[in-house]
């Protein structure tokens, strides 16, 4: 391990800065457009029946209602955009945030938007009339945050580039209690990978700053779920899952670019936080044969992300990060045709985690809208194709941040909001 001999302000600085932006967009809300057939009704009622294999990750409780084996793939394009506009009264006077040369006020960073694949693959098979086993593997949580202007942008200092992904591997069982009620039981384990930078401010009005890397983050963690599924009448379907915390810390390597002008090797670093446990409800109900009208409504337990734990060899910090609980709403309709055409259509809504004097560059979530559409042909063979889409808006994300630059004491603060902020998600799933 190398000894580290620049300042002591830097290190920890610096350790809090990426403790702010690093997990926290990993953090954002959980991620449920992965291109299959529920996504065409924003994810509405997706839990309350069992119609293909994706069951075996929605609610595996539904595995064993399957009247056969079934296997599914599935594609997405994500597309987002995703634009700071500072605060026009306060970009242009102290203490706004200077350039990265320290001649003028920082601007607003270009897009950090991206166009990104994602897919998911699923097995279901109910194997007797009692018992049924799935799997699937699925990412639950991306990002590739990369604004277009990095040094001049007002928020450098809680993340330039961010490079995420978690990818979830989950084995189920499904057992059926009675005619009308089966009960689900998964163990969801998970991969992430991370590489982040940030800009490390300058300690005095004038200078170079510096730059911080987290390269090669990864780790692999598990938890729990419980699920179940009722038919409550011959119309009304119901089902729930629990899903539990799970503890993640991205060990990997760190490097530094000081503003003195110091640059160090690899550190080992760990950067760790809590994805929340959540509580999914959903609900279908038959209006006649071909109508049905969809519903969902969920809590997840962000205040859990209460804090970021990041350590060295040479020191380490945590940074309160005091997010709320959320809470989601979704409503749709399915409309099944008389030929092999169905059709799909929802909104949903998620509240705001956070407040502005809270939120961070890194973090652009608001209050959420979604806006979802779908259609699936069944074809003579019995195999399904489907088309979703998802158009997703993120909010105003509005951030009202004040500080001090280390050791001179100076102010600098963040003013502003998101004049775009929404993300598209174009899948593709083929079930047989």
């Amino acid at each position: 391990m190398p000894h580290i001999k620049w300042p002591k302000w830097p290190v920890h600085f610096t350790l809090l800065a990426l403790a702010l932006h690093a997990p926290a967009h990993a953090a954002g809300l959980y991620l449920w457009e992965f291109g299959h057939p529920a996504q065409g009704a924003s994810g509405a009622g997706a839990g309350a029946q069992a119609e293909d294999a994706s069951v075996a990750f929605i609610n595996p409780a539904g595995i064993v209602n399957l009247d056969a084996p079934h296997a599914m793939a599935t594609g997405v394009l994500i597309d987002s955009s995703i634009k700071f506009s500072q605060d026009a009264a306060r970009a242009a006077i102290p203490p706004s945030v200077p350039d990265a040369d320290g001649n003028r006020p920082a601007d607003n960073g270009g897009d950090a938007g991206s166009v990104m694949p994602a897919g998911a693959v699923f097995y279901a098979r109910p194997v007797n009339e009692t018992w049924g086993w799935g799997v699937s593997m699925v990412s639950t949580s991306g990002a590739l945050l990369e604004y277009e202007r990095p040094l001049d942008f007002a928020g450098r200092y809680w993340g330039q580039r961010i490079e995420l992904l978690t990818i979830s591997l989950t084995p189920a069982l499904s057992y059926r209690v009675s005619d009308h009620f089966s009960l689900g039981f998964g163990l969801p384990v998970m991969l992430g990978t991370i590489d982040m930078e940030t800009a490390v401010p300058r300690p005095l009005p004038s200078g170079p700053e510096g730059q911080a890397l987290i390269k090669n983050g990864s780790d692999v963690s598990a938890t729990f779920l419980v699920s179940a599924q009722w038919r409550a009448s011959p119309r009304l379907d119901l089902g729930a899952v629990f899903m539990g915390e799970n503890e993640v810390a991205f060990d990997g390597d760190l490097k530094f670019r000081l503003p003195s002008g110091q640059s160090s090797d690899n550190i080992a670093t760990d950067v760790a936080f809590t994805f929340p446990s959540t509580l999914r409800t959903w609900a279908a109900y038959a209006l006649n044969d071909r109508v049905s009208l969809l519903g969902t409504v969920a809590w997840e337990n962000w205040s859990a992300y209460d804090s970021i734990l990041i350590s060295t060899p040479a020191g380490g910090g945590a940074l309160r990060k005091d997010w709320d609980d959320t809470w989601h709403f979704g409503a749709g309709v399915k409309i099944s045709t008389d030929g092999p055409w169905t059709w799909t259509t929802g909104v949903a809504y998620d509240t705001d985690p956070t407040r502005p004097e809270d939120r961070s560059a890194d973090t652009p979530i608001d209050e959420q809208w979604r806006l979802s559409v779908g259609a699936t042909y069944k074809r003579a063979s019995g195999h399904r194709v489907g088309l979703v889409m998802t158009y997703a808006d993120y909010g105003d994300a509005a951030i009202d941040n004040g500080g001090t630059r280390p050791l001179s004491g100076l102010p600098w603060t963040v003013q502003g909001r998101y004049s775009t902020n929404r993300i598209i998600f174009l899948g593709l799933n083929y079930g047989w």
